[in-house]
């Protein structure tokens, strides 16, 4: 999944010159945490809520009226492209405390916005959390063809996979697979599991 089928292309932007009063206006109107700051198509600077508050001290209402969005902003802006992988997004996000991420082309113009509530709309979709079926997580050994191991069981068992997830910890030689499958009726699937020498460690009922 890529950052242009996640983002929003529909992006509220200011521009330098504005007021800060105008901004404060939008940020409470449509409820954002950062807007991008544009000028002749291109991100110039991110404004966020925690800008405003750590102004809040020169706050008068003269500030407000008199100020500009370019008081305030931030000018060094890390974007993503289109085509950048959403992992990617998210990664950069997290490791630079970002509530947001300006999508740029390679010319360097605005393209969208993703956001946190975005990346948790993609991870709820990736996991197959709006999928009824059930989640059955199995802790296994780190070699080579224990997924193709697993996914053979569970076609046999005749249940379509949902999702499948991974995660082994650093320097470990053990890690967790986590299925999401298709199906309420999973106790033969459990049990070839079992069978097939996998540890089960949790099994539970996932609904839409």
């Amino acid at each position: 999944m890529f950052v242009k089928d996640v983002m929003n292309p529909n992006v509220i932007t200011v521009s330098p010159e504005d007021s800060i009063a105008h901004l404060v206006s939008l940020m409470r109107e449509h409820v954002y945490e950062a807007i991008p700051v544009k000028s002749n198509g291109k991100v110039v600077g991110m404004v966020t809520a925690w800008d405003l508050l750590s102004n809040l001290p020169k706050m008068s209402q003269n500030f407000l009226e008199t100020g500009k969005v370019k008081d305030i902003m931030s000018t060094k802006v890390i974007t993503v492209s289109p085509d950048e992988i959403v992992e990617m997004a998210a990664y950069y996000m997290y490791f630079h405390d970002l509530d947001a991420l300006p999508v740029t082309d390679d010319k360097d113009e605005l393209q969208g916005i993703i956001t946190e509530s975005d990346l948790f709309r993609t991870f709820v979709t990736m996991m197959g959390l709006r999928t009824k079926g059930t989640r059955i997580t199995l802790d296994v050994p780190d070699r080579p063809g224990v997924l193709a191991d697993i996914t053979r069981v569970v076609k046999e068992s005749g249940i379509s996979i949902a999702s499948l997830a991974t995660y082994t910890p650093p320097e470990q030689r053990r890690g967790n697979v986590i299925l999401r499958v298709k199906s309420v009726h999973v106790k033969q699937l459990v049990d070839a599991l079992v069978q097939a020498g996998f540890h089960v460690v949790h099994v539970s009922q996932v609904w839409e």
